[in-house]
């Protein structure tokens, strides 16, 4: 009778333990630590298949080299678990064992149901990342309100219904994405200072916008047919006047007379003038077909531009009117360029595009231009890089802007693409290129960005043996590494979301002002890129975790430019770029090895001369072994190494100013 009741007290307390939940067990079993913790999370999924291969309890590795787990000296800072194929629910309480936890990524998964209750209490957040899911159902007005850390909240892309919730008091808000979902009714007034993007296009949403939000762009609250004010200029909120009159106003007969001649004379006149225009217009086109050969230009098919690409070895001329031969920008197959001409004129991609939309400017700084502008532009080819081909295009009133044809974005919605292009539109860094414009299409995708002359960081140290590289000097050096990673830490601020902010950071993505300030270009894009496809064209998937687990973090760009940093210190072509084994310098494990065995003065690259030398570039080239570091969790952050490096300049300018 006893043990009867001894074992059903027992299994009573294993039912109330498995009721109440992880926690409530775990408490039973002693702290929670944090790899039980994930592994708590881990259970709450599905479909995560071979993705979260790491998170076992069989590990001997720390939590914080787990897939997707972003550490900050031995502490979980972030879970970056995007593009999983992820379902199930998110367990609240294990991540509520992080009290570091400042950011959490479930973009492009497949969950749905209604908004995890309890989100509130992850008061840590200061970036929450659902987008592209399937959640649904009403958000409570509470949901965000414990929350006060919080600075980005992207819920964009899900089926979400009902009210936007009152998320005023969350005052620290910079970034607010609802686009994409089934929220209706009127938009709350949202009185924050710090917020800087807000977006709700795409909903059900009626009533006037609020003046506290007027200050946004009309592509904030586009696909919203129930919307009107500032800053949609096409709508007002004025109520119509009535269509009809009472019979008492109504106008005598004579005068109804009077008024239907007075208008069937004008609908005359109207008719007219429509008449005359496309007479005007039919011969323009004929004038146009008939001066088609006299225009050197935008106006070639796909196909013959692919026929007129060249490797990325060559540097090559798009027409005989250019009259110069341009840098490659991104030459992948080594270290030396050959000079060629093209036999005749290089015509640009855009011809195919051009019964297609206009392009969409995102960014006016450099003035504003159309796709027409750019077909009657001589085009010339810079290269072929990873995700496309470069050309430079110079327009009519002597603006040269820089146009990629990109690939392996056919699959990319036109949704996602927009919004990622407005993204980065919105960049404002003087190390960060920042796009002008795009154009998209199914079968063809442009970016249009600034033209820079001087070319690639990569051009320069192995191809030109010129000026440009007699300039490139201990300072200099110095110079380029120190914007670099300037910009690289602004981009990792404003493209937290991603998984990698950058994702292709290489030498070649480099460019070169003419006082050698770096400009990064090619960032951002990975988001739009397949995962498969991504593997084989991201530089941020040849780092030791993206080629053994596919997986990449904002710490793969701290390897990515270490690279670059080692590149510089050394003036070797790294072998990391190649895509096979052959060609290069394995310039992080001779980094290595030399740090080991003390004599790094060895490797620095005797070009590199001038004030700060030698010394300089040995201190360059330990923080450049540090951030290509082969454990992620080892690798500082990105703006620990810009101020590294900053500290290194300091120092040098301090010396030469003794000496």
């Amino acid at each position: 009778m006893e043990r009867t009741a001894f074992a059903f007290f027992f299994l009573l307390l294993i039912g109330l333990a498995f009721f109440m939940g992880p926690s409530a067990a775990q408490e039973t079993a002693g702290p929670m630590t944090d790899a039980t913790a994930l592994l708590f999370l881990k259970d709450s999924f599905t479909g995560a298949g071979d993705a979260l291969n790491s998170w076992s309890s069989s590990s001997t590795f720390s939590p914080c080299s787990w897939s997707g787990v972003i550490c900050d000296s031995g502490v979980v800072t972030g879970l970056r678990l995007a593009g999983l194929g992820l379902a199930g629910t998110i367990n609240v309480t294990a991540l509520s064992h992080f009290k570091g936890l400042h950011s959490i990524s479930f973009n492009n998964n497949n969950f749905n149901g209604q908004l995890p209750p309890g989100f509130d209490s992850l008061q840590s957040l200061k970036s929450v990342f659902l987008s592209h899911n399937a959640f649904s159902g009403e958000i409570p007005d509470g949901a965000f309100a414990s929350m006060r850390s919080l600075k980005k909240l992207w819920l964009n892309n899900n089926q979400f219904t009902g009210r936007i919730p009152a998320i005023s008091n969350v005052s620290k808000l910079i970034e607010i994405r609802l686009e994409g979902n089934a929220f209706e009714g009127a938009i709350p007034s949202i009185d924050i200072s710090s917020l800087k993007s807000f977006d709700v296009s795409n909903n059900r949403l009626t009533g006037p916008i609020p003046a506290t939000l007027a200050r946004f762009s009309a592509a904030s609250f586009v696909g919203n047919p129930g919307l009107c004010g500032p800053p949609l200029d096409s709508t007002s909120c004025e109520t119509p006047p009535p269509t009809t009159q009472p019979s008492a106003n109504r106008e005598p007969p004579e005068k109804q007379s009077r008024l239907g001649t007075v208008i069937g004379a004008l609908l005359g006149i109207v008719a007219a003038v429509l008449i005359l225009i496309a007479v005007l217009v039919m011969l323009c086109r004929r004038r146009s077909g008939e001066e088609k050969n006299e225009t050197v230009g935008f106006t070639a098919s796909a196909e013959a531009m692919e026929s007129a690409e060249v490797p990325s070895t060559a540097i090559p001329t798009a027409t005989t009117t250019a009259g110069f031969v341009q840098k490659p920008q991104d030459q992948e197959s080594g270290s030396k360029s050959s000079r060629k001409r093209s036999t005749g004129s290089t015509r640009s991609p855009a011809a195919a595009t051009a019964a297609a939309t206009d392009l969409v400017m995102v960014n006016e700084d450099r003035g504003t231009f159309g796709l027409t502008d750019l077909m009657k532009a001589t085009a010339e080819v810079l290269g072929n890089g990873s995700l496309g081909s470069a050309y430079r295009a110079t327009m009519t009133n002597g603006l040269s802007v820089a146009v990629k044809r990109m690939r392996d974005m056919n699959r990319v919605s036109k949704e996602a693409f927009e919004v990622e292009m407005r993204r980065l539109g919105m960049l404002r860094h003087p190390n960060v290129l920042t796009p002008l414009a795009y154009h998209y299409r199914k079968e063809e995708k442009l970016i249009v960005s600034q033209y820079v002359p001087k070319g690639s960081l990569r051009y320069i140290l192995h191809g030109d043996r010129g000026a440009a590289h007699r300039a490139l000097d201990c300072p200099t050096r110095l110079k380029v590494a120190l914007g670099i990673a300037r910009g690289m830490a602004y981009l990792h601020a404003e493209l937290a979301a991603l998984d990698v902010p950058h994702g292709n950071l290489k030498s070649a993505n480099i460019l070169l002002g003419d006082d050698f300030e770096p400009l990064i270009a090619d960032h951002g894009l990975a988001s739009l890129v397949s995962v498969a496809q991504s593997s084989q064209v991201m530089f941020a998937y040849r780092t030791p975790e993206g080629a053994q687990h596919r997986t990449v973090s904002p710490k793969s760009d701290v390897f990515c430019l270490g690279v670059i940093i080692l590149e510089l210190a050394t003036g070797k072509f790294p072998s990391q770029y190649m895509n096979n084994t052959k060609g290069g310098t394995d310039v992080v494990q001779w980094a290595a090895s030399a740090i080991a065995e003390k004599r790094e003065e060895e490797l620095v690259d005797t070009d590199a001369a001038g004030p700060g030398a030698p010394e300089g570039m040995v201190r360059l080239l330990r923080v450049g072994a540090a951030c290509a570091n082969s454990n992620p969790e080892q690798r500082p952050e990105m703006l620990e190494v810009a101020e590294l490096i900053e500290e290194i300049v300091s120092a040098v300018a301090g010396e030469v100013e003794q000496s």
